[in-house]
């Protein structure tokens, strides 16, 4: 004779609880990490070393516009792209300045919903509530 006996009838009702709301957080914040990267991912350009290109063009454009006559020589990067997106020196650090603002923007936008998405989360005390909070992110 064998007798069968079922484990999982072992464990009380609060510890499954408890493990559900675990799995749920986890899985809520593997959520939230998947939709940051992909949203961050549509905002950069996929190259090696592209962003610490976009930082030296904003300082380049930064130390442009702070001078009181700048020699373009001095400034490789803008003399690099002088003529191609913009028609001079002065319109390309605006544009630089520009870009590098909306980009900073938008990026904290991100940033705070993925705070609190984690916090949310993590005071979250039932798996429905869990799921409720990720619900709730306006992406």
């Amino acid at each position: 004779m064998t007798i069968s006996i079922d484990m999982n009838q072992l464990i009380p009702a609060e510890t499954k609880a408890a493990r559900s709301v675990a799995e749920a957080k986890e899985n809520a914040i593997e959520t939230v990490t998947t939709k940051i990267n992909e949203a961050r991912a549509s905002l950069m350009t996929d190259m090696i070393g592209q962003e610490m290109i976009y930082l030296a063009k904003e300082q380049e454009a930064k130390d442009w516009q702070a001078a009181t006559k700048p020699d373009l020589a001095n400034f490789p990067l803008l003399s690099a792209e002088v003529g191609i997106t913009a028609s001079s020196a002065d319109e390309l650090a605006s544009l630089w300045l520009s870009m590098a603002d909306q980009w900073r923007q938008k990026a904290a936008s991100l940033e705070a919903i993925r705070l609190k998405a984690k916090a949310d989360i993590g005071a979250a005390e039932t798996a429905d509530a869990v799921k409720k909070t990720l619900n709730d992110i306006s992406w």
